[in-house]
């Protein structure tokens, strides 16, 4: 816009429109409050000075009922012309003074803006609520564990949500003959998604988990015991039917810090998400 004066000068026309001194100003200066004297606010003393004098509707429609029987039989047919041809004059004039921005619903908006519909509803109808399950498989030290996590997102647009969750790791044992469940961690997350295109979106996040064996809530508090996680990857969000669950999203991501973490845990990070209202 700044490159632009035509723009400039449209926007700010369309935001002279919208304040109630400008409005005033046009309804006693403009032209067409020249021609037709326009009532003013209620209690107005020169209101009724200014209706003193102008001719009522039904004194209207008599006139031109006159005039169209004294026109002879063609009359009426004339003046369905004229009266089509000034109606089209008026769109033609309307169409005009919405393209310049004086109109406040059919305006023309700045080239590449696009509404916010996020800001029109509430925070709580601004949150999604998520479910998500991660699995690995057994190895010589650690058995099979499946992560069961929780999540609230914000939704700061439609391309955009930041949100907090938690994770909690349920170990299965190391086979069908050794099925054993177990306590085997728990995590704290917070993420970001952000809509690039289609189906498609950047999924990113910071998380810290403790992914030792516990058996009472007094053992997390070591804080030497729990390891950072940064992820960054892509989901594809499948629409479902189902009234609870509005979205899936398959998640791909990578975990950059996983090199430095001891045990070390898998770079590469598969998660099926679920989102509901």
């Amino acid at each position: 816009m700044l490159n632009d004066p035509k723009k400039i000068e449209k926007k700010a026309m369309e935001l002279l429109s919208k304040t109630k001194l400008f409005k005033d100003f046009m309804k006693k200066n403009s032209m067409l409050a020249s021609l037709f004297r326009m009532p003013g606010e209620p209690g107005d003393p020169t209101s009724a000075a200014n209706l003193a004098g102008l001719q009522t509707r039904a004194q209207v429609n008599g006139l031109i009922q006159q005039q169209i029987a004294a026109g002879g039989p063609n009359a009426r047919e004339q003046f369905n012309q004229n009266l089509q041809s000034a109606q089209s004059q008026l769109n033609q004039l309307k169409d005009k003074v919405f393209k310049s921005g004086m109109g406040s619903s059919d305006a023309e908006m700045p080239e590449g803006f696009k509404p916010n519909d996020q800001k029109t509803k509430s925070f709580l109808k601004r949150l999604e609520y998520g479910t998500n399950i991660q699995s690995q498989k057994a190895s010589y030290f650690f058995p099979t564990t499946s992560d069961f996590g929780l999540s609230v997102g914000y939704k700061l647009n439609d391309k955009s949500i930041i949100g907090i969750g938690a994770s909690y790791k349920l170990g299965l044992g190391k086979g069908w003959n050794d099925i054993k469940l177990s306590s085997e961690g728990i995590g704290l997350r917070s993420f970001i998604d952000w809509k690039v295109k289609g189906s498609f979106w950047i999924s990113g996040g910071y998380e810290q988990n403790y992914r030792s064996a516990f058996k009472n809530f007094s053992q997390l508090q070591s804080v030497n015991d729990w390891q950072q996680s940064g992820l960054i990857g892509f989901s594809k969000v499948i629409s479902m039917k189902t009234k609870m669950f509005k979205k899936t999203s398959i998640k791909l991501l990578w975990d950059f810090l996983s090199y430095e973490q001891l045990p070390k845990a898998p770079p590469i990070v598969f998660r099926l998400a679920y989102s509901f209202k």
